[in-house]
């Protein structure tokens, strides 16, 4: 099956949905993590779109404590 409006094939498809799904709830935890003050928020949110995949595990490993509670 060929998904003609994006060119995509079912194998495309299977690896890109997952990788966007990802992309997308990171973005939105990024967004609506009331731990982290809201320019920090803003710039985790352009990491994230500007380095889709490395932005996403960088945010997950390192974004989501509160500024101050590092270990």
């Amino acid at each position: 099956m060929e998904l003609l409006f994006l060119n995509m094939g079912t194998m495309e498809l299977i690896i890109a949905l997952p990788v966007m799904v990802f992309m997308l709830y990171s973005l939105f935890h990024a967004a609506t993590n009331m731990g982290i003050p809201g320019l920090h928020r803003l710039i985790w949110g352009l990491v994230i779109l500007s380095i889709p995949i490395l932005g996403s595990i960088a945010y997950w490993v390192m974004g989501r404590k509160p500024v101050g509670h590092r270990s």
